[in-house]
């Protein structure tokens, strides 16, 4: 892995399409501009989570085209990335007309056997098997205490500790590898206040669970000033 360090008219396309390009050229030509743009509505419905640390690291070492596009809904109500991937998206996806529960997390870009990277130092807190791929294998998630949050690297294999000779309580550092991407084909990224050991269900309808945070600025964040380590 290499580690680096550091408006026309479209009057035919989709709306939708036409803001995700918007954001994206924003992000290059006015990169405080589009992070302003983007974030969802403060605190609603959940509290962002805020990183402390003066540096971090993205994720996933991908090279999908879209692997550093972060689903979110805009202030106007538009969306970039994939609405379903969006914090807050309606769950089961596939009855989002009849939601059961809210996603708590944002779904990243990635293909199977990407590497998962440690955003910043932590220790990690949790490692349980946390969701069914359409292949069968079961993902796990993976709970790092961070410096002011605890962040779930979802969605990953379960020999992701155990063939990077890690366990529950141990230290990473940033930018450390950590874990690899599951059948499921992507990061689920949730983050929650300090102290959080396993993640959150939110039904639909009931008040926001103890400690769940909106992960989507600390990611834009990322996205945008965050180190990004490249395959090879």
């Amino acid at each position: 892995m290499k580690s680096p360090r550091g408006r026309k008219n479209l009057p035919r396309m989709p709306f939708r399409r036409r803001a995700v390009l918007t954001l994206l050229a924003f992000s290059l030509l006015a990169p405080e501009a589009a992070l302003s743009s983007a974030p969802t509505p403060e605190d609603d419905p959940a509290p962002f989570a805020a990183r402390r640390a003066s540096e971090g690291y993205w994720p996933v070492v991908t090279n999908q085209a879209e692997a550093l596009v972060v689903s979110a809904q805009l202030t106007d109500g538009s969306f970039t990335g994939r609405e379903l991937r969006c914090f807050n998206a309606p769950r089961p996806a596939a009855h989002a007309d009849n939601p059961t529960r809210r996603h708590v997390g944002v779904d990243l870009f990635a293909s199977p056997g990407d590497q998962v990277i440690a955003i910043e130092d932590g220790r990690i807190v949790g490692f349980y098997p946390f969701l069914r791929a359409r292949t069968g294998e079961m993902s796990y998630a993976l709970l790092i205490a961070h410096d002011g949050f605890v962040a779930n690297y979802g969605e990953v294999r379960e020999t992701s500790l155990s063939a990077r000779g890690l366990s529950l309580g141990d230290h990473v550092i940033a930018g450390q590898e950590i874990a690899e991407i599951s059948d499921t084909s992507q990061l689920h990224v949730e983050t929650y206040e300090e102290g959080v050991t396993r993640n959150r269900s939110w039904r639909h309808g009931a008040p926001r669970p103890p400690g769940v945070l909106n992960p989507t600025r600390l990611l834009q964040d990322l996205a945008r000033t965050g180190r990004r380590l490249h395959p090879g």
